[in-house]
């Protein structure tokens, strides 16, 4: 239900479905022709070699994850305790009358929480990043763009340096919002690699169930 975008009162309703095709998954034989289409950039040839290159890419994962719930730490650790007054009725006047279509006192009450802590951000992150010279430059852009390029495409380090690439690479360099949004995202990125010095991160297992209850813990929390 919470796929189709329905709610629990939507429970009774009927729905007409027309199969337009029906699929068999089957699983492939352990041999080098399916390693090398699972894994094209690597010389794997045994089954132990593939199980490693799993492991490898498991291992990865988790440890992106990790990084993440330490970012989200490290953000809420400056955004909860970092004192900035703000001029309230001024922004919340602002908030109902200064868009394209004037909002109410209701919706600004509401949206005023969320509002004030991006501006906080803002703010916080333009500081940090004067402070301790954190930048973007333009070959950041450029090989930002390029890896997500070949991580769409599967394709190996070998073709980075292929024309089309290059073509691909100078025509997103032109795409005014492409540029403003992958800045942000390497600033920010930037920025977390920065805190990350500045603290004792310390180690602590946990059980693949709890971290998720974790992850799922601080998402709902920003909702």
């Amino acid at each position: 239900m919470k796929d189709l975008g329905l709610e629990e009162k939507d429970a009774d309703r009927y729905f007409q479905l027309l199969i337009t095709k029906v699929g068999l998954i089957e699983k492939a034989e352990l041999d080098e022709a399916f390693y090398k289409t699972a894994y094209p950039n690597k010389e794997i040839t045994t089954e132990d070699d593939f199980r490693n290159a799993v492991k490898e890419d498991i291992q990865k994962y988790w440890d992106q994850q990790s990084r993440n719930q330490l970012s989200d730490q490290i953000y809420h650790q400056l955004l909860d305790h970092t004192q900035i007054n703000f001029p309230e009725s001024f922004l919340k006047r602002w908030m109902q009358n200064g868009g394209e279509k004037p909002k109410t006192a209701e919706q600004v009450e509401t949206e005023y929480p969320s509002f004030v802590n991006s501006l906080k951000w803002t703010l916080i992150v333009d500081q940090l990043v004067k402070n301790n010279g954190i930048e973007v430059k333009q070959e950041d852009l450029r090989e930002f763009a390029k890896q997500q390029l070949l991580g769409y495409m599967g394709v190996g380090a070998s073709d980075e340096r292929q024309d089309w690439v290059r073509d691909y690479i100078d025509r997103m360099m032109k795409d005014r919002k492409y540029v403003e949004d992958s800045y942000n995202r390497l600033q920010t990125q930037k920025l977390f690699d920065w805190a990350e010095t500045q603290i004792n991160a310390v180690e602590t297992p946990i059980s693949k169930e709890e971290f998720i209850k974790m992850n799922e813990a601080h998402q709902h929390h920003h909702h």
